[in-house]
């Protein structure tokens, strides 16, 4: 008789330890800390006119178990003259530029990530480069200024090319300064593969839609 009397007190404290022991447990499985955050997509291109001037974008979380996907965050763009975006990553263009989106974790507001979206011209259909020749030597500066079929400066927006004059060897000896009332600023650095005195072929383009506009050939010659 003793030993039934004694059956529920050993089942109580049998759950009683099975309880204990599971919480124990699930100290062990602590929630995954967020260590990074993503953007994608990432260094998107926009217009700044429909219906191509809208950009969705999304935060993808990192975390310090190896795995990654959906974080809450906050959005934000700078400058907002060139974008602006919602609080749902959704990005408008309002100039054009470049833009830098930041999404940073409500979770742990130290943590953040950014992308570039650039703001391009959505109506050229011809790019004038000028001045149509230009005289530099190593270590100068010089402007070239292009201008879109409506005469608007869109020396910031085009993808500027040298290459040594009548072959489609790149060189990357140019330097890109910050664009000003007089157009793109270049500076002469030393010229790869092909060394000074050489003349160069440049051409701006700017794609949009997957359609490519190419400007007039400009000869610079540096010595």
């Amino acid at each position: 008789m003793l030993t039934w009397r004694k059956l529920p007190l050993t089942l109580a404290f049998a759950v009683l330890v099975a309880l204990a022991f599971g919480v124990s447990c699930r100290g062990f499985f602590t929630k995954p800390k967020l260590t990074a955050v993503g953007i994608t997509p990432a260094n998107p291109t926009i217009t700044d006119i429909a219906p191509n001037n809208i950009k969705q974008f999304s935060a993808v979380g990192t975390f310090d178990d190896g795995n990654s996907g959906s974080t809450p965050v906050t959005w934000s763009s700078a400058p907002p003259t060139v974008a602006t975006i919602d609080s749902n990553g959704r990005a408008t263009a309002a100039g054009v530029g470049s833009a830098t989106i930041t999404a940073t974790s409500t979770i742990l507001p130290t943590i953040s990530g950014t992308t570039t979206l650039t703001v391009v011209p959505g109506n050229v259909t011809s790019i004038a480069v000028s001045p149509s020749h230009v005289d530099t030597q190593t270590n100068a500066t010089f402007h070239l200024l292009a201008k879109d079929q409506s005469g608007n400066d869109i020396s910031a927006s085009v993808t500027w090319t040298f290459t040594v004059h009548g072959t489609s060897t790149v060189e990357s000896g140019m330097t890109e300064g910050t664009p000003d009332t007089q157009g793109q600023i270049f500076t002469v650095g030393t010229l790869t593969p092909t060394p000074a005195p050489v003349n160069l072929d440049a051409v701006a383009t700017l794609t949009v839609n997957g359609t490519t506009v190419t400007s007039n050939t400009v000869t610079v010659n540096v010595t």
